[in-house]
């Protein structure tokens, strides 16, 4: 059975975690919108996320204590407000001090605690009145018994930048929290379920964030020692002063596949039913699903994908919701001293009208591909990154981006 991956193995990995937060946040601001839509914000299984940092063994990790570091970044925008026309660059350089605390859940510990913190102080070369600060971190609890696993967790993240949806400049804030949890009924069979609250607020735009509450119980049983599947409900209401409120069950199959480190795919497909407070008599029958997958095809390359569909509240007109769908792809490749990956994005975003509206709104189609390099220094204390991005998107406006991302953080 899939196991949350908890702190353990999430610590062991830290270091990386923190020095790529900011180039990850840059990248993701344009996706702020979708990202109230995500399910496990935190990674607590055991696939590796599309996006997270990818590593090549456990490394030095953090067994227990704390760790603090201070990472410098720069990071160059072609098109800062992603528009078609009257198209403005420029250079961001950010200073990122960073702390992290966990205790040392190799004891035999029942419980063990893991957070960091992260401030970002911002500053532009020619837009000074964007520069600012941002904070974000997280607190994470294991509780781990013979038969039962469960995972809480609280996350608050500031984003900054323009998202993709709705052209603007915004600095957001997420704040998620939740639990989750297991319990092994049988040999073969196990029971699984979670709880998840996710608030997203646009700050001083008058855009409009939204509030999604998340529930999920199921089952797994285990066909094989590599297979197990099971059927699963999942419960979730969306509420925005734009939509009222968004009631969607779902029911569908959950699968895993794990094999070793090696190969790890969990995914689930099924049907779900939606209906809205301002829909009247109408509601909505489709389908709903996701995959995550990993394969490490030997020791040197690692290729990963996520495929994702999620449905939020539109930040920007009434009565309107966004289906987007995400395909993401990575291949990662080790050398002696460093990691090179390369990877693609796909999102498509259409609007969908859950009450009375006006003129249809087109769909979005959002493609990116970048270009990672990383190497360590020092003892691995060091860390020295560089990413080249460059995105293309069709739809109510049509915009290209290249981004151009250096950073070193160093762990004391």
């Amino acid at each position: 059975m899939l196991q949350p991956q908890g702190i353990t193995s999430r610590f062991s990995t830290i270091t990386l975690l923190v020095c790529s937060i900011q180039f990850w946040s840059v990248a993701n601001a344009q996706d702020f919108t979708t990202q109230v839509g995500n399910f496990d914000p935190l990674n607590l299984s055991n696939v590796v996320a599309v996006g997270d940092p990818l590593v090549f063994g456990n490394g030095p990790g953090l067994k227990g204590g704390i760790a603090y570091g201070l990472g410098f970044e720069t990071v160059y925008d072609s098109n800062l407000f992603l528009r078609e026309d009257d198209v403005e660059s420029d250079l961001a350089v950010n200073l990122t001090p960073w702390f992290a605390y966990n205790t040392d859940p190799e004891g035999g510990a029942v419980a063990s605690i893991g957070v960091t913190y992260h401030p970002v102080a911002r500053a532009y070369l020619n837009n000074s009145d964007l520069n600012g600060f941002d904070h974000s971190g997280d607190i994470t609890m294991k509780i781990q018994g013979a038969k039962t696993v469960l995972d809480l967790y609280s996350r608050f993240s500031e984003i900054s930048g323009t998202d993709r949806l709705t052209g603007k400049f915004v600095t957001g804030a997420l704040f998620n929290s939740g639990i989750q949890g297991s319990y092994q009924i049988a040999p073969r069979t196990s029971l699984n379920g979670s709880f998840l609250a996710t608030l997203s607020d646009y700050g001083k735009s008058s855009l409009v964030g939204a509030d999604i509450y998340t529930f999920n119980v199921g089952s797994y049983w285990s066909a094989t020692e590599r297979l197990s599947f099971g059927p699963a409900i999942r419960y979730a209401i969306a509420e925005s002063s734009n939509i009222g409120t968004r009631d969607a069950w779902a029911l569908y199959m959950q699968a895993q596949y794990l094999a070793g480190q090696r190969i790890q795919v969990q995914g689930s497909l099924g049907l779900e039913y939606s209906k809205g407070s301002r829909d009247g008599d109408s509601s909505d029958l489709g389908l709903t699903g996701n995959l995550t997958a990993s394969y490490a095809i030997n020791e040197l390359w690692v290729w990963r994908n996520l495929v994702q569909y999620v449905t939020i509240p539109s930040p920007t007109d009434a009565n309107y919701v966004v289906n987007n769908f995400l395909i993401s792809t990575v291949l990662d490749r080790k050398f002696l001293r460093a990691n090179v990956g390369f990877g693609l994005d796909y999102n498509l975003s259409s609007y969908e009208g859950v009450g009375p509206v006006g003129a249809e709104i087109g769909n979005e189609n959002n493609i990116s591909v970048y270009l990672t390099y990383r190497r360590k220094f020092f003892m691995e204390r060091v860390d020295f990154e560089s990413k080249l991005r460059y995105s293309t998107n069709d739809g109510q406006v049509n915009w290209e981006q290249v981004q151009v991302y250096a950073g070193i953080d160093v762990q004391f």
